[in-house]
């Protein structure tokens, strides 16, 4: 562990950044709390209010969880990295204090961020491997104690860092939650590509199998069953088809945001292990290194609300009631 702390804390530390570098950090910082805030908001109230009552769902109350993760990265995060950098950027001296609330904080929100990412992920192995009954098993209840342990270990885990200092406890933030969620993520959507190909194996034979037979299975029904119950039928295999076209879609949906996430937390996590390692590089790189991961970071908050909920159709509907009221 001493040996990440001297690669950059011991070493580059008391230098300081560079006054462009301290500016430029602060003025994305504005940017993306500008970007951050006000779509989190919405998403956080669309599922609260609901207006429609089409957003109760598991996958919804995940992401609202993530929202919430984001929304502190814009109203916590991003103030106290513009507070950091202006007075980094003036030279003026930073507490300790300061610092570590900052670090905490970040850390604390980017680990729920993550934790949630990865929950989502299960849900949507979920809903294409159990389609009928995965609602039965993901009940209310249930997604309220994985919230609430996603938070637990977010606000405890992140205290490590008071131990082992900022670069350490970055390197274990890479390699425990952002390359461990990554893992999970491809795994699960290979599995569900699987599902995906079978499914449609299985669509396209019982076409055939229903088509040889489509004569005598009418004549069948009209023999045995009166009109209102074929209608019922009908419906019901209308309903059953119009829901798995739903959970396909949204996760698609779901696999832009995985994509923003690998786009974002891929790079930090070489800036990670950059600063970890490299003995030979000079402080002025190391600093770069440390505000463009954070960078990274900070910004996949701001692109979760673009990258799903403003592509729904049943969180634009929301959105708009919401604005008009």
């Amino acid at each position: 562990m001493a040996y990440f702390q001297g690669t950059f804390e011991e070493r580059c530390l008391t230098t300081g950044a560079s006054q462009f570098l301290a500016f430029f950090t602060m003025s994305l910082s504005i940017l993306f709390l500008i970007t951050s805030i006000p779509g989190n908001i919405l998403v956080v109230l669309a599922v609260v209010r609901d207006p429609y009552k089409n957003l109760r769902s598991p996958f919804n109350f995940l992401m609202t969880n993530l929202s919430v993760a984001d929304l502190i990265v814009g109203t916590i995060v991003c103030p106290l990295s513009i507070h950091y950098h202006l007075m980094e950027a003036q030279k003026e001296n930073i507490s300790i204090i300061q610092i570590r609330v900052f670090h905490l904080s970040y850390f604390i929100a980017s680990t729920a961020s993550v934790l949630s990412l990865a929950s989502l992920a299960v849900e949507r192995y979920a809903a294409i491997r159990f389609p009928h009954t995965y609602r039965n098993k993901l009940t209310g209840k249930r997604i309220l104690c994985t919230i609430v342990l996603i938070w637990c270990i977010s606000l405890s885990l992140p205290f490590v860092y008071l131990e082992v200092g900022f670069i350490t406890y970055a390197f274990i933030f890479a390699n425990t939650s952002v390359i461990v969620a990554i893992v999970i993520t491809c795994f699960i959507y290979a599995l569900m590509v699987g599902k995906f190909r079978k499914r449609s194996r299985k669509d396209r034979d019982d076409s055939c199998t229903t088509t040889s037979d489509d004569s005598s299975e009418i004549v069948n029904s009209k023999r045995h069953k009166n009109p209102m119950s074929i209608n019922s039928d009908v419906d019901s295999v209308k309903k059953r088809k119009n829901a798995v076209r739903l959970e396909h879609t949204i996760t698609k949906m779901f696999l832009v945001v995985m994509a923003a996430v690998l786009v974002c937390y891929g790079p930090s996590t070489v800036l990670i292990y950059t600063m970890s390692f490299c003995e030979t590089c000079s402080c002025v790189a190391l600093h770069w290194c440390r505000d463009l991961q954070f960078l990274f970071v900070i910004m996949n908050s701001s692109l979760n609300f673009f990258c799903y909920a403003l592509r729904s159709p049943r969180f634009r509907q929301a959105f708009v009631l919401i604005l008009k009221c």
